[in-house]
């Protein structure tokens, strides 16, 4: 995952490369209509963000990028669904959003 620097209240790019055994996965499959999803849960009250993929930015196959809006500071857990091989995988990530 490729944060940036995310600040609260701003859109921050999001970019996750998906690979398996360290080889990109170049043949993502589309998960309830898109690329992938993704949900970030704050630590502590568990607000949370649903969160969709930027189908209009240009990306490499096996990866995929959202703009999330994280509305305070505090660390968010990531949940990426995507799906591969016929099955719907989830990965996880804490990405920490300065004060």
């Amino acid at each position: 995952m490729e944060a940036g620097n995310p600040a609260a209240g701003e859109p921050a790019p999001l970019v996750f490369t998906v690979t398996r055994d360290g080889q990109p996965v170049e043949d993502l499959a589309p998960y309830l209509g898109a690329k992938g999803h993704l949900v970030a849960l704050r630590e502590g009250d568990l607000a949370f963000l649903h969160v969709h993929p930027e189908e209009d930015h240009e990306v490499a196959a096996e990866e995929i990028e959202f703009d999330a809006t994280f509305p305070t500071p505090g660390r968010y857990r990531l949940y990426l669904q995507f799906k591969h091989d016929g099955a719907v995988r989830t990965a996880r990530f804490t990405v920490a959003v300065p004060r």
